[in-house]
């Protein structure tokens, strides 16, 4: 439906790479990366007709979790936007619902008028800011070439990448432009920092910032094979769940927390956001209506079986066009019909009040509360109701958000009423729980054989070369097998396995452990081979809480870093004739402050390697953990 059927015409670009607030003023009023107001678009003044005519495309068959791509991120496009000079890097950060063997990106020029060329694509674990873990980082290719051009209102998808994606982590996706250009298919609002810099540094461990970009643009899903993923859920609506409001940089959008709730489960759910503030189900807002974009942004996603249909009648109710509840009730029963034709279940949201908003009126109440009243009613022919207002309503009030969970435009949940949005999805209806592997011991973890016996004749495959540490040399290092390891003022234990052909260290591939002691360090022993390996882990408390933590390890023949704190230096021994080497091996240590005044359950390992050690893999080695006052 075109913007001059509702008395308006038809905006132009905004000008290069201005703020969302400088581009569209009139929608918002921005404060740190927190979108406070949302008003109506101006021009879209026009009354509703009796009956909405609408543009319906034909219902697509949904991809199926069969093809083993599940969808972890993903943005909805909607608007070109900005202007890009030549020779720019853009590394943007997007955060996983659930993790995956392996990756591949997909990308949009669906709104772009010309065909875009890019290249030198990178995967990484993102460390902090616009840096990565450097060990992480895997070049993307797309029919394996490292340039892609993507033609005008065209889409693209990259090769498989060997790249292990950890469940809510944040990767890092890096491109090059070399040419300049200007308006890309865009999604306004990132409630992200993502990074523009000089140059063709795509795969740089550390950019030099030009510039901050608050939106995302080009990159529209990152997928992963998950051999036990179930499916992927799609949040769809306007900016409620785009996660207008919630804190920037912190994942808090309702859609984080419920992957968070998912995973803990034990249930296997990718989780893809396609939220689009300002949009509306019925008529032209910013980017098509929910009507006009189903298809491409909840049926084409990978993996799709469920769809929560949540937030954008509230827009249509304040534009000012005055639809009544028939007319919003009308445009959901057609969602609701195409997506069970392409097999995927429907979940209708409640919306949740608005009144104390600029925008509330009588008349826009009543019709809320006709489409809440339909969308409750056994005959809705929904697949099961999200019922977002009475998470978050005021009880003493109905019509008002819960002042606890009101951002302050009385329209938008703060990060409270997120959490309460995330704790209202029914999870029980995208298949049983999974209660999680109960944490072992770091030595019932232990599947890698390091040190061995210099009379041994089959000594161990540390690194995958059949090079192992010798006994005898740990010894004399001070570092005898079943004895113990004093570094950084923490004193760790060798294993005791160790030195008999037994395995005696953890690869990290996501275990969870339990770690003996108290205190306000947790402290490891470890080691890498094929080169450094680093990530990040989980810190599980008993009160419930989580702590991210990251580890780095040299490779075992390197000694002396900066970053790292040496344990044990000692001889090794090789397989080919059980011959022992003066060449150094190391141990390193790392040591992660603890939360004051808590106590860990568990811990989970880093992914950084693979069982057994994968030549060119880099790999960490987890000789020791505990935790213990320094």
């Amino acid at each position: 439906m075109s913007l001059e059927a509702f008395g308006g015409k038809p905006r132009a670009a905004p000008a290069a790479n201005l703020t969302r607030l400088e581009q569209w003023a009139p929608l918002c009023v921005v404060d740190n990366m927190k979108p406070v107001k949302w008003l109506a678009v101006p021009g879209l003044v026009a009354l509703l007709a009796a009956t909405v005519a609408v543009t319906q495309a034909q219902a697509v068959p949904a991809p199926t979790a069969a093809d083993g791509w599940i969808s972890t991120w993903s943005t909805a496009h909607h608007d070109p936007r900005g202007t890009y000079p030549a020779q720019t890097t853009v590394r943007q950060v997007v955060r996983t619902s659930i993790g995956g063997t392996a990756a591949r990106l997909r990308l949009s020029n669906v709104f772009g008028d010309r065909p875009l060329t890019l290249t030198d694509f990178h995967l990484a674990e993102r460390s902090s800011g616009a840096s990565i873990m450097a060990p992480t980082d895997r070049m993307v290719t797309f029919g394996g070439r490292t340039s892609v051009t993507i033609p005008a209102g065209g889409e693209a998808t990259s090769d498989l990448v060997s790249f292990a994606v950890r469940a809510e982590s944040d990767v890092a996706i890096s491109f090059f432009m070399p040419e300049p250009t200007q308006n890309v298919s865009s999604h306004d609002f990132a409630f992200q920092d993502n990074y523009l810099a000089d140059g063709n540094v795509t795969g740089a461990a550390d950019l030099t910032v030009r510039e901050t970009l608050g939106r995302y643009i080009i990159v529209s899903d990152l997928d992963v094979l998950n051999a036990a993923a179930t499916g992927s859920l799609v949040a769809f609506g306007a900016s409620i769940t785009e996660g207008h409001n919630s804190s920037g940089n912190a994942n808090q959008r309702y859609t984080n927390l419920l992957a968070s709730r998912l995973n803990a489960s034990g249930r296997t759910v990718g989780v893809a956001n396609e939220g689009v503030a300002g949009n509306h189900l019925l008529g032209v807002g910013i980017g098509p209506s929910a009507l006009d974009r189903f298809d491409r942004d909840v049926l084409s996603r990978s993996g799709v079986r469920w769809v929560i249909f949540a937030d954008n009648p509230i827009n249509d109710l304040a534009s000012g066009r005055e639809p009544t509840g028939e007319q919003l009730i009308g445009g959901l029963r057609q969602l609701i019909g195409r997506a069970h034709a392409a097999g995927v279940r429907f979940f209708c949201a409640t919306l949740t009040p608005f009144e104390g908003n600029e925008h509330w009126r009588p008349a826009r109440e009543v019709a809320r509360g006709q489409y809440n009243d339909f969308v409750r009613s056994a005959g809705s022919g929904c697949d099961a109701v999200v019922d977002f207002d009475r998470a978050t309503h005021d009880p003493a009030e109905p019509t008002r958000f819960l002042p606890a969970y009101d951002a302050g435009d009385h329209l938008h949940p703060n990060d409270a009423g997120m959490a309460a949005m995330a704790n209202a999805v029914p999870i029980d209806l995208l298949g049983p729980a999974v209660p999680p592997a109960a944490p072992t011991t770091l030595a019932e973890a232990f599947n890698n054989v390091a040190i061995t016996d210099d009379t041994n004749t089959g000594p161990g495959d540390f690194d995958g070369g059949g090079a192992s540490f010798s006994a005898q040399a740990l010894a004399a290092a001070g570092a005898a097998p079943g004895r113990s390891v004093t570094t950084g003022g923490v004193t760790l234990p060798w294993p005791a396995t160790a030195g008999a052909g037994r395995p005696d260290n953890a690869i990290a591939t996501d275990q969870s452990i339990m770690v003996p002691g108290s205190g306000n360090i947790l402290a490891f022993l470890y080691s890498a081979s094929y080169g450094s390996a680093s990530g990040s882990g989980t810190i599980h408390y008993t009160d419930g809480t989580t702590q991210t933590y990251q580890v780095f390890s040299p490779d075992w023949f390197q000694s002396v870093t900066t970053e790292t704190t040496v344990a044990v230096v000692s001889a090794y021994q090789n397989r080919q004739g059980n011959v022992r080497y003066d060449a150094p091996g190391t141990v390193f240590s790392a040591h992660i402050t603890l939360a004051p005044g808590k106590s860990v359950a568990a811990v989970r390992l880093p992914v950084a390697g693979g069982t057994p050690v994968q030549a060119g893999l880099p790999t960490l080695h987890i000789f020791a953990a505990v935790v213990a006052n320094r």
